[in-house]
């Protein structure tokens, strides 16, 4: 059983950093034609992966902590 969960625990995290890198992989990778006066801002899409990744991960953490206590209580 702790081996599912380990890798149960291991792809989700693999598709939270995956969601989080995904904008890193498209950026520009040229250089601007002339220099950039203000700064650019994090686009929307962006910020609301960010939000749902995150999100994403307390979640999970919230079911697997849990599962632990609810597992602890049945033994004992």
């Amino acid at each position: 059983m702790p081996t599912r969960r380990t890798r149960l625990l291991l792809v989700v995290l693999l598709g939270v950093l995956m969601t989080l890198t995904a904008p890193l992989a498209s950026a520009q990778t040229t250089a601007p034609s002339g220099p950039e006066i203000v700064a650019p801002q994090v686009s929307g899409d962006a910020k609301s992966k960010l939000v749902v990744g995150i999100t994403a991960a307390v979640l999970l953490g919230i079911v697997v902590y849990g599962n632990r206590v609810r597992a602890k209580r049945k033994k004992g």
